[in-house]
């Protein structure tokens, strides 16, 4: 007997246990709504009672479901004024009735004669993706009643984490926190707000009071109201706790929510590798004409976005507006990240690059910057039998020789590569036009020609380059030759002649010998006698 009582202890302790872990993880499963209102009723569970009712001795409830109830549970909770929770009781409901295929009808009858509290039934279902399927605040007894604060939920903004998340932009703002006060408390009550800033729903700074709000009250509600002008907040994300005071000065439990503070716009700058920054404040700024890019030259831009406080995010949206006047959106490999883009202009004329900046308030700050795209003339390269023709050059043929002038290594830009147009003259007229080379055939005649190649791109750049060309018959190319060889000869003669001299003369002189000089002996003597 012992032994099964301390089990029941320990089940029932280890009940209590669980559904104080559903009852703080609750917060979690909460989701917007439109302004600050209760949370509503699981669609397939339905519970007829309002929340506030008092009970003395037997506590009843009853509704309707879509589900089975077989897993269905009940738990008892009381709630103190200092916001701390405590398992009073639970169990499975009274009856369940079965009404149709898909509904079944429910009941509970509980005695509570032993209770005095404020406190809250909650409805479980643990093999359910929703543990917590509902929930009523009642007044149990004579005592210890308090008002006390629904949950409330906002989705007229974004989802706060751990709070309900409000924004005060450019409107005053009107809260509606849902309040459930015992029947002789009256019809005034005092709301005491405390504030902090706060990032990532924590605070900064330790808490202080906050009296800058008007309140007014309707059946069940309270409205907050937080004016613009009267705001002493600067922006950025503040943290609120809030508590009510009935006029018997009991307190109710404390809920919280955030407030997002944003009444100004983001400041953005663009900036350009090209030493240039341009923005702000819906504008465009231009690029310098000496800051203009070749086409297919890189150009990036970066953007810089301030919202004034910590924890927004901000959108940055770029469009591109080409110099035919058509928009399109960046390609992934233009986009380098959020605040950062490279680009490639492929087409000459004047660029857009517009940037619109939504923050996490909504507003929207459009910035833009124009600059210029230059185009680029084609390089020419002409070949006669791999020789290369340059302005100036002179080049001599035979007539009735096959040969062919190309230009077809002539080249642009990758855009403009392939729609390059050849147009051949001669004697400044034109010879051909679309075609890359100009071929013996089409001299019919022998002379000098002055002939000029232009190539000009699809944006009407061109490059062009002069040169003559020399055309000689057959006679004079064979009288040319004949003279130049007899020349050649002559030379060839003359060099020979004038080498043999100087041999010979050399000759000669190495022959040349010193005879000695006899003298007699009566000679000598006399010259000795002397």
């Amino acid at each position: 007997m012992f032994g099964a009582d301390r089990d029941d202890d320990m089940g029932q302790s280890r009940r209590y246990v669980a559904f104080v872990i559903l009852c703080l993880m609750f917060p979690l499963f909460q989701s917007p709504l439109a302004e600050a209102v209760p949370n509503q009723n699981s669609p397939d569970l339905t519970i007829y009672q309002q929340n506030g009712m008092v009970f003395d001795e037997m506590l009843y409830l009853n509704g309707s479901s879509s589900f089975p109830l077989s897993d269905l549970e009940w738990h008892l909770v009381l709630h103190h004024s200092n916001g701390s929770i405590m398992p009073l009781d639970s169990g499975k409901l009274t009856s369940v009735t079965a009404v149709s295929e898909s509904q079944w009808d429910w009941e509970l009858e509980l005695n509570v004669s032993s209770y005095d509290c404020t406190c809250e039934l909650v409805l479980t279902d643990s093999i359910h993706e929703q543990p917590i399927r509902d929930r009523r605040v009642v007044y149990l007894g004579s005592q210890n009643h308090h008002p006390f604060i629904l949950p409330f939920r906002s989705a007229n903004f974004g989802i706060g984490e751990q709070h309900p998340l409000f924004l005060l932009s450019d409107r005053d703002l009107e809260l509606s926190i849902p309040l459930i006060t015992p029947t002789q408390s009256g019809t005034e009550s005092f709301v005491e707000l405390g504030v902090c800033p706060a990032l990532n729903g924590l605070c900064l700074t330790e808490m202080v009071d906050y009296s800058n709000f008007n309140l007014s009250s309707n059946t069940q509600d309270l409205e907050l109201i937080f004016e613009r002008d009267n705001l002493d907040l600067i922006d950025g994300y503040w943290l609120f706790n809030i508590t009510v005071v009935d006029a018997l000065l009991r307190p109710s439990n404390t809920e919280h929510f955030l407030l997002l503070v944003d009444q100004n716009t983001p400041q953005v700058s663009l900036a350009c590798d090209l030493d240039f920054t341009a923005v702000t404040e819906d504008s465009t700024e231009s690029l310098s004409a000496m800051n203009a890019v070749e086409e297919f030259s890189s150009i990036s831009f970066s953007a810089t976005v301030d919202d004034g406080y910590l924890g927004g995010e901000n959108i940055l949206t770029w469009t591109l507006l080409l110099p035919d006047g058509s928009r399109r959106a960046l390609t992934s490999d233009e986009k380098v990240s959020n605040t950062l883009i490279s680009l490639n202009p492929e087409v000459p004329g004047t660029w857009v690059v517009e940037l619109l900046v939504r923050d996490t308030a909504g507003w929207l700050v459009h910035s833009s910057v124009e600059f210029e795209v230059e185009n680029l003339a084609p390089v020419i390269q002409i070949e006669l039998d791999s020789f290369l023709l340059t302005e100036g050059s002179t080049v001599t043929l035979n007539d009735g020789e096959v040969w062919e002038i190309n230009s077809s290594k002539s080249f642009d830009t990758t855009n403009d590569n392939s729609d390059l147009l050849h147009t051949w003259y001669v004697n400044g007229n034109t010879l051909v036009s679309g075609k890359s080379t100009i071929q013996s055939s089409d001299f019919s005649e022998t002379g000098t020609y002055d002939v000029r190649l232009v190539v000009q791109d699809n944006d009407g750049a061109s490059s062009e380059v002069s040169f003559q060309v020399h055309i000689l018959d057959d006679i004079t190319s064979n009288a040319l030759s004949t003279q130049t060889l007899l020349f050649t000869g002559s030379v060839i003669f003359l060099a020979i002649l004038l080498l043999g001299v100087f041999i010979n003369s050399s000759r000669k002189h190495a022959n040349q010998t010193n005879v000695p000089k006899w003298v007699s002996k009566e000679s000598s003597k006399d010259s000795d006698d002397s």
